[in-house]
């Protein structure tokens, strides 16, 4: 498992599908909700650019200080990907398969998260809070500063992937 700053663009753009990596840094939530808004509103606040989106819909913080945090399924997120790359989003974390072409076309990655996980990512959650529609609750857009948040990659910047591997080598 390789340690990486999710800043480190050099890195993760050279890792491999199927390669496992333990990410470090800001973060961003974003569900259907919040990624339909800023669509419609063509929005795209500038602390985005570069970053990472992880689709879920994180808890507040229970009586022992904890967090929950799983990854909803982000294949219904893709009608939005064209648009947030275009933006200069680096990367995107779900569950489930993605569109395999718009990231090989726009050498974006895919960061697998595993579902059932929600009570591990959030006990690598160091600090959260709402940045950006807070009326949407859990589905608003959160900042996050994650710590060794274990991931896959699903699709790799050259568009190789996980889920498809017949003429993907």
């Amino acid at each position: 498992m390789i340690k990486s700053d999710v800043r480190n663009y050099n890195k993760l753009n050279k890792m491999k599908r199927g390669e496992s990596v333990l990410l470090s840094g800001i973060i961003y939530t974003a569900r259907d909700a919040a990624l339909k808004r800023m669509y419609e509103d063509n929005i795209f606040p500038d602390y985005l650019e570069e970053s990472i989106i992880f689709h879920a819909g994180p808890t507040e913080k229970n009586e022992k200080g904890l967090f929950s945090c799983g990854p909803t399924t982000a294949k219904r997120m893709d009608r939005f990907l064209p648009f947030l790359f275009e933006k200069n989003l680096f990367a995107t974390i779900g569950k489930g398969e993605r569109d395999i072409d718009i990231h090989k076309n726009l050498g974006k990655i895919y960061f697998l998260a595993i579902g059932g996980l929600g009570s591990l990512y959030g006990s690598r959650i160091k600090s959260m809070r709402p940045v950006l529609y807070k009326e949407l609750k859990s589905e608003a857009l959160f900042r996050m500063e994650i710590e060794n948040f274990p991931v896959l990659i699903g699709i790799d910047s050259k568009g190789k992937s996980i889920f498809n591997r017949r003429n993907n080598d």
